[in-house]
Formats: structure tokens, C-alpha cells, sequence
């Protein structure tokens, strides 16, 4: 299992390396300092893009090893626990959206409300996926 996470971070490390090596030799002028272009794609719409595709394809990979796995061996016998843990999981992963806007707009605004229900339904079902698929099983027994 070690030995799988160092390959994941070499390849993050390497990957990053190497957009920032294309994007920083095949630069054009962005829409703004931290926005560079290169084959007429700008690399925050890039990097924004491939994000939004990681996370989709983890959903996507985590529904299907939870369809197959099905572990619900801890939610059926703490149902109370399990969904406290999940309330608990999603909460304190979504509530720092309001100490960031805070601190860099001094001010919370209906925005900060739906950014945060948004990241508190996403690290809800990451919670659930990672229970249902055998993960949690996995790394605490």
C-alpha cells in the first residue's frame, strides 16, 4: 500500500513539473499575471478542467468498487455512529469555506452558503463511497 501511494505522489509531482515546464516555455500573455496560454488553452482552464475530471472519475471509480463491495458491515450495526461520523466528516471538511472568506474578503456571503453545501454533500458521499467500498474496513482493521 506504501509503495502505491509513492507511485501516485511521483506521478502528481511529475505531472505538475511538467505542465509547469510547457507552460512556462510555450507562454503567451493570460487574462491575467497567474494565467498563462499555450496552443491557445489557458492553463487555469486546463488545471480547473483535469481537477474537476479527477474528481469526477474517483466518484465514478468509488461507485463501482462500492457497488461490487458493499461493505456495510459498520453502518448496520452503529447506524447512529456511522451517521454521526458522516454529519461529522462532512461538517468540519466544508465549514473552513467560511474562515477562507472571511479571512481573504472580510465578509460571508450567500456564495460562502452554497460553496459550503456544496463541499458538504461532496465530503459526505466521499465519506459514504469510502465506507460502502471497503476502504475504511481496510485501514482500520
Amino acid at each position: 500500500m506504501n509503495m502505491l501511494m509513492f507511485y501516485f505522489i511521483l506521478v502528481g509531482i511529475l505531472t505538475g513539473g511538467i505542465l509547469s515546464l510547457v507552460f512556462g516555455l510555450k507562454q503567451t500573455s493570460g487574462t491575467s499575471d497567474f494565467s498563462k496560454s499555450i496552443f491557445g488553452i489557458q492553463s487555469h482552464d486546463l488545471i480547473s478542467n483535469l481537477i474537476l475530471f479527477a474528481i469526477g472519475l474517483t466518484v465514478v471509480f468509488l461507485s463501482v468498487i462500492s457497488f461490487f463491495v458493499k461493505d456495510l458491515t459498520f453502518p448496520r450495526k452503529y447506524p447512529l455512529k456511522f451517521t454521526i461520523e458522516t454529519l461529522f466528516m462532512a461538517l468540519t471538511g466544508s465549514s473552513i469555506v467560511f474562515l477562507m472568506s472571511y479571512l481573504r474578503e472580510n465578509k460571508v456571503s450567500i456564495t460562502t452558503f452554497l460553496e459550503f453545501l456544496l463541499l458538504f454533500v461532496k465530503f459526505g458521499v466521499l465519506h459514504i463511497l469510502l465506507q460502502f467500498s471497503g476502504f475504511y474496513s481496510s485501514i482500520f482493521h
